[in-house]
């Protein structure tokens, strides 16, 4: 059986191929220049909060999961031991003053006796001797109250930024170390994303493209942001038990490359989450600052 194709077939079945073709090129090059990953999460400082003196807590300010402001009290340690210290070392200052005037008036009548002959040249060295022992004493007792006033400081702890208190299970009466992390602050001013595209999707990307984000918890919002920068490793190099390549049963993985991105719209509306999770979509077509 013969197949007659006329020239409009032709035309026609050309042009749908010719279609075809084009299409498929340009989505293949939308999703080369627009990759997108939902390995993605929400990231924030954090900052361990401690005291930095051993005592039993006195007073708290604050709750689990509540917004502190930056300088804002969050518990007190009981000052009274630290009062008592800077009153002995106010004391003790009062003291070693009173002795180096003492010191001075000795060092100065006996140095005289020294010029005129009246007293041996080992009398003015031991009279110099204890005038600068005096002196050392008097600055050591200088330091030892200005450290008792500040350990009273620091029976208050105060909030270093803006942010949400978590893990905070403090009560008055439990006894606090010095230096040992009590609870966490996770600050509220700077969010931003850490998406692990694979390696065949990060040719074209470059710090300042732009960026569209959306959350898990708010999936008909969209944030924005910028690429901020692109690891220079993956995340296998930092892996506790990185792959071995030298057995043979290797087998090629496709590795995952971190990529910093800033969010640019908070929204009060839709308040940021460190750890939650994220979808990115760069558009890696961008110029380095777009703002489209």
């Amino acid at each position: 059986m013969k197949l007659h194709f006329s020239k409009q077939n032709v035309l026609i079945w050309g042009s749908i191929g010719v279609g075809v073709v084009l299409f498929a090129y340009f989505i293949m090059n939308y999703f080369d220049h627009h990759p997108s990953t939902e390995d993605a999460y929400v990231q924030a400082n954090t900052t361990n909060i401690a005291a930095q003196v051993t005592g039993p807590v006195a007073n708290v300010s604050v709750s689990d999961h509540q917004l502190v402001e930056k300088n804002q009290l969050l518990f007190t340690i009981d000052p009274l031991p630290f009062q008592i210290a800077v009153n002995k070392a106010t004391a003790t200052l009062a003291n070693q003053h009173a002795a180096l005037v003492l010191a001075e008036q000795n060092a100065e009548r006996i140095l005289r006796l020294v010029k005129i002959g009246q007293q041996s040249k080992a009398a003015g060295d031991q009279a110099q001797s204890q005038l600068d022992s005096a002196q050392a004493e008097l600055e050591a007792a200088e330091a030892q109250l200005a450290q008792a006033k500040l350990d009273l400081q620091h029976t208050e702890i105060r909030a270093p930024n803006r942010g949400i208190v978590t893990q905070f299970l403090l009560r008055p009466g439990n006894n606090v170390v010095a230096n040992n992390t009590l609870f966490v602050l996770v600050e509220q001013h700077d969010f931003w994303v850490d998406a692990n595209f694979k390696e065949t999707q990060i040719a074209h990307v470059k710090p300042g493209q732009s960026v569209k984000i959306v959350l898990d918890m708010f999936p008909k919002h969209t944030f924005y942001g910028t690429v901020d920068a692109v690891s220079s490793a993956s995340g296998a190099v930092f892996s506790l038990l990185p792959p071995e390549n030298a057995s043979g049963n290797w087998v090629k993985v496709t590795q995952r490359f971190p990529v910093k991105i800033i969010i640019k719209n908070s929204d009060p509306a839709y308040p940021l989450r460190a750890g939650a999770t994220a979808t990115v979509t760069i558009n890696a077509a961008s110029s380095p600052n777009s703002k489209t």
